[in-house]
């Protein structure tokens, strides 16, 4: 008897990341949020260790899809600006320096609702919103699916 293979879609593997996903740990994880040197970022390492572990684990939840994690946080001086706090297995498309909040992200980080950003054909990022203890939105998740290439770290 042949069983189909199980597939989680993409809101189910952010389902299961996020419950990973210390909120806490997020919020507090970069020890200067106010450098603009990304060159030399200073990090809480046991924290950043755990997160990143976090984000390759959720890439590999479903390998088919051939997920990139990253962790966005938005600049404490100018909410129109995030950052790439944290990536998995590659730079999201952005790279990995300060950049402007798409409407997709902005929106996750003002109402919590997941939202999608079509980047082409096959490519797309889902965005989920990362809470801490106290239920604040403190980042945002992103499964960056489809993009057939890797912006390597």
């Amino acid at each position: 008897m042949n069983k189909a293979p199980r597939v989680l879609d993409i809101d189910n593997i952010a389902r299961i990341g996020l419950m990973y996903l210390d909120g806490d740990l997020v919020e507090n994880v970069m020890l200067d949020k106010l450098s603009l040197d990304y060159d030399d970022v200073t990090y809480n390492h046991e924290q950043f260790y755990e997160l990143k572990s976090a984000l390759t684990k959720t890439e590999r939840i479903n390998p088919d899809l051939d997920i990139t994690a990253v962790l966005w946080q938005l600049r404490p001086d100018n909410d129109q600006l995030a950052v790439p706090i944290i990536c998995g297995n590659a730079f999201p498309e952005e790279g990995w320096e300060i950049t402007l909040v798409n409407p997709e992200m902005d929106r996750v980080f003002k109402t919590g609702e997941s939202c999608v950003k079509k980047r082409s054909d096959t490519c797309s990022s889902h965005y989920y919103a990362v809470r801490n203890s106290d239920n604040a939105i403190v980042a945002v998740l992103e499964l960056l699916v489809g993009r057939g290439y890797r912006k390597d770290i």
